[in-house]
């Protein structure tokens, strides 16, 4: 919770910085039609769990907005009310990732039903860049919850190539962090790992997207993101990494 907190307050610090006319450029009325980027993309990532190596796949790809609809990337939702410079929303979290932990001791395995994380949040685009609070419950397995603070900035480079930096914070209750992160006593007979209870754990990650123009209403779109795992859960012994990885490469069209 003390992440949380620091996140709203850094949030509400940013909108004290700034004129209050700039909430006049957020649009009273939402889209009647599709606005933004759909297409498909090549996911990869590596959360450094056990043995499992590299996972990756082909999926569909999307930042756009419907009416109250929206989807932005990883995260679908509905937007409610007016808020600040965005709206609150109710939003769920589509996770990419697979839970197996594969032993590196004795080969056997561990599978962790993927989490269902559905909870409320909103996005802020500011004119110092935008701000993504969010708050979940995991409707999966473990119960848990899941906190995240995250910035992007906005930067234009040669021959309108754009390039959208990240940085951010994770927090993950005890229950969800052990869920995923943590052995219990028939686990470790079954993978030779120490039995491990994970507790609450904040992570702290960096990003970058790069956005080519490819001709027309096309666009490439790369991103690359890098999470370093707290004490909590880098101190597990299924880890073999401080660090989880995500990158993807997209191809888009951006609807107007």
């Amino acid at each position: 919770m003390k992440l949380l907190s620091l996140a709203t307050t850094l949030f509400i610090a940013s909108l004290a910085c700034n004129p209050s006319y700039a909430m006049d450029d957020v649009p009273d009325e939402l889209p009647d039609r599709i606005v933004g980027n759909i297409g498909a993309a090549f996911y990869t990532s590596n959360l450094h769990i056990g043995t499992e190596g590299t996972q990756s796949l082909v999926l569909p790809y999307a930042f756009a907005d419907y009416q109250r609809l929206f989807v932005r990337i990883d995260e679908v939702g509905v937007k409610t009310f007016k808020m600040g410079y965005g709206y609150f929303e109710v939003i769920g979290k589509v996770n990419l990732d697979t839970y197996k932990v594969k032993s590196s001791i004795n080969g056997n395995s561990i599978n962790r039903s993927d989490p269902i994380p559905l909870g409320l949040g909103t996005f802020q685009e500011t004119p110092i860049g935008g701000f993504f609070i969010n708050a979940y419950h995991d409707f999966g397995k473990s119960k848990g919850a899941m906190y995240e603070f995250l910035y992007f900035a906005e930067f234009e480079a040669y021959k309108k190539v754009m390039f959208y930096p990240q940085i951010g914070l994770e927090r993950q209750s005890s229950q969800y962090a052990n869920y995923y992160y943590g052995i219990n006593p028939g686990e470790s007979s079954l993978t030779g790992y120490a039995a491990y209870s994970a507790p609450a754990t904040n992570n702290l990650l960096a990003g970058l997207v790069v956005e080519i123009p490819v001709v027309d209403d096309w666009y490439i779109n790369i991103y690359g993101k890098r999470k370093w795992m707290g004490g909590g859960i880098n101190n597990s012994p299924v880890m073999n990494r401080s660090f989880q990885d995500n990158i993807f490469m997209a191809l888009a069209y951006r609807f107007k």
